[in-house]
């Protein structure tokens, strides 16, 4: 691709920036909170679903199943606390919680070229934040969430909260390094597996709880890929054209493209999954870092970046990191351990150890 050619708004044509929502821009994981605030026990039902998740998308790689479906578990638990959509509404609107100098960061980058979110959130939530960000909602793809379409039997409610009360009662499952089937969990968490199959797979089917499970499309993993593939097709752009930047299981598919398209894929202060998928990294207190990589993306694309990355300083021995030191910044190929114990550190400090522990 030829370098970027100014647009007479001042924007830099054949170039866009695509961002993930909770981790680059915000602090929160919304459906564990929604979650907290409706179900008794709800985060840690949320942790146990989410890494039941992990376990269909990255172990098992489950047919139809994408990394995030977490928020297409969860519905149905939702509706049987009896949680509504103004629940949702007014519970996200009041709890958005920013990444420092994210909102200056996603209007310097809009000033350089067009920006979109795809997030796996729902869509209360996205919208609160385009509220408060001034945003266009058009430009964000999420996962839709619709309670009050459905009309669920109190039977069916009941033996879903028994069905959560139960999940509570085991731990959350332990994945080990290399597990490709559930023959490699312990037999504790391989009978975690069973009971949650025979629920989400078996029980609800033929009930309101499994046309829910249907109808809800979470916006992750390879959804992503597929809402970035639709706005790169409409922005008519190149693919070294595209600069993504994630930070969990759900951004791997995107940034895996993006790195082999020849554009710019960076995890910030992402998790394994992200890191391993991405070719820049960055770990950092603040969303700077990330407003500063987009005008060297803006200027001179990907090459421009990797040159912004390598020259990028490195805070002095025994010395506090000021300035762009604060941000560990750096190929993955190169430094992969650095960067990861970097994101990890930066991961736990600014979203909390909770969402840390989700990955």
């Amino acid at each position: 691709m030829s370098a970027g050619r100014a647009t007479p708004a001042g924007r830099t044509a054949g170039r866009i920036y695509v961002t993930d929502c909770e981790g680059p821009l915000t602090r929160n994981d919304n459906a564990q909170e929604i979650a907290e605030r409706f179900i008794p026990g709800g985060a840690e039902l949320f942790a146990r679903i989410s890494r039941y998740d992990d376990f269909l998308a990255d172990v098992l790689r489950k047919p139809g199943y994408n990394a995030g479906d977490t928020l297409r578990l969860m519905p149905p638990f939702f509706k049987a606390f009896h949680v509504t959509d103004e629940d949702v509404e007014l519970f996200s609107a009041e709890r958005v919680l920013l990444v420092p100098r994210a909102l200056e960061a996603l209007a310097a980058v809009s000033a350089l070229m067009p920006v979109y979110i795809i997030s796996t959130s729902y869509t209360p939530y996205l919208r609160a934040l385009c509220d408060l960000a001034g945003f266009p909602m058009g430009q964000v793809r999420c996962t839709e969430l619709s309670l009050d379409a459905w009309e669920m039997p109190e039977e069916e409610a009941e033996r879903l909260r028994a069905a959560a009360s139960a999940a509570l009662a085991r731990p959350v499952i332990e994945i080990p390094d290399g597990a490709r089937s559930a023959d490699d969990l312990a037999p504790q968490d391989r009978a975690t597996v069973a009971e949650l199959d025979g629920l989400f797979w078996g029980w609800m089917d033929g009930r309101v709880s499994g046309a829910m499970l249907a109808a809800v499309r979470p916006v992750g993993g390879g959804q992503k890929l597929a809402a970035l593939e639709e706005i790169v097709a409409a922005e008519g752009v190149e693919g070294g054209g595209v600069m993504y930047v994630g930070d969990s299981i759900t951004d791997a598919p995107p940034l895996e493209a993006v790195k082999a398209w020849g554009g710019v894929g960076l995890s910030f202060n992402g998790n394994g999954y992200a890191l391993a998928a991405a070719e820049f990294a960055a770990a950092s207190p603040d969303a700077e870092v990330q407003a500063q990589l987009a005008r060297a993306f803006a200027t001179g694309g990907r090459d421009a970046v990797e040159a912004a990355v390598r020259a990028w300083p490195r805070p002095k021995k025994d010395a506090r990191p000021r300035g762009k030191a604060r941000a560990a910044v750096g190929l993955v190929a190169e430094e992969r351990e650095r960067l990861a114990a970097a994101s990890a550190a930066a991961r736990r400090s600014v979203r909390g150890e909770r969402v840390a522990r989700l990955g």
